[in-house]
């Protein structure tokens, strides 16, 4: 059986799919599968991947393909349970894994016992361009200890960065119809895992394309306020220290900071922006932006009260100066 099973969601990801790919097959080890799911894909992904993978024998690999769309995190799980491997790792196939991906995490799992490895990531554009990086930090912590540094925006809450054990991964809720459900499986898993291993080693390559979730308007960015509430019911009952300004910095300076800027920085106009600012207006209270000044976040307290007054004055204020 292969250590690692890649789990390869593909939907509309014909003009490039072939590189993620070839990156894959570039790995030096052979010790992994690919399980690719086509969900429904309206392209021809799918036969691209039967092509590619097909004309290789190194790498054990399998398609499957879904009678309908059914989503990123339903993929995922559908992948998962046709996997074999020790270990599953999430790769977007529109993005780029580094030749040593698997080699390294399956390297660290075996020396420390971990259940996850997260490591590293560049986030780039399409011309190459390195447009920020996620860190991970180096060290062995916790899965306790990895979810508090989630709920305090320290560490990222992405699948794509994280070596998970197949059987935790199979054993957490994979919320259906949502997006941002990277932030519940990934708080889901660390919080069921004993050791977590923390790696500075840049392995993956996170592609900002122009149509994607993480650049284009998109009105479900209020399922934002659902995922909130679906890490709240799967932290409460853990001993986390400081739980509750821990939730606040997640679902308020992340969360709200998360849904109001995105929509008024990327809406095409007001019109379209002002529904999802009253969402955020309406459930927004005076203690919570007091709680974000004292947070040491002054500018982020003063825009949120510009959208409690009226959203109007915040979508001119972020247009004109963003989120920073």
């Amino acid at each position: 059986m292969p250590k690692v099973s890649v789990l390869l969601p593909i939907y509309n990801v014909e003009p490039y799919i072939a590189d993620c790919l070839s990156s894959l097959v570039a790995q030096t080890t052979a010790d992994f599968e690919i399980i690719a799911v086509d969900d429904a894909s309206p392209d021809r992904s799918g036969s691209i991947v039967q092509t590619i993978l097909g004309a290789q024998r190194q790498i054990p690999w399998r398609l499957i393909r879904n009678d309908n769309n059914k989503g990123l995190a339903e993929t995922r799980r559908i992948a998962a349970e046709a996997s074999s491997g020790d270990y599953v790792l999430c790769v977007d196939s529109d993005d780029r894994v580094h030749p040593d991906l698997v080699q390294t995490v399956i390297r660290e799992a075996d020396l420390t016992g971990a259940d996850v490895v997260v490591f590293a990531a560049i986030c780039m554009e399409t011309s190459g361009k390195v447009k920020y990086l996620v860190n991970s930090g180096d060290g062995i912590i916790t899965g306790l200890q990895a979810v508090e540094k989630i709920l305090d925006l320290s560490l990222d809450a992405y699948c794509w960065n994280k070596l998970v054990r197949r059987s935790i991964f199979d054993a957490v809720n994979h919320p259906c119809g949502l997006i941002y459900e990277d932030i519940c499986v990934s708080i889901q898993t660390l919080s069921r895992s004993k050791v977590v291993r923390l790696i500075p080693d840049q392995l993956y390559f996170y592609i900002v394309r122009e149509t994607g979730i993480s650049t284009s308007f998109n009105p479900k960015i209020t399922d934002l306020f659902a995922i909130m509430d679906l890490v709240e019911r799967d932290t409460a009952s853990l001993p986390i220290q400081d739980y509750a300004k821990l939730l606040f910095r997640l679902r308020y300076i992340y969360g709200f900071r998360t849904i109001a800027f995105q929509a008024a920085e990327r809406a095409p106009d007001f019109s379209h922006a002002r529904p999802i600012l009253l969402s955020v207006a309406n459930r927004l209270r005076l203690s919570h932006i007091r709680r974000m000044y004292l947070d040491n976040r002054p500018r982020l307290s003063v825009a949120m009260l510009l959208l409690k007054v009226h959203p109007w004055l915040f979508y001119n204020f972020a247009r004109a100066f963003g989120r920073n």
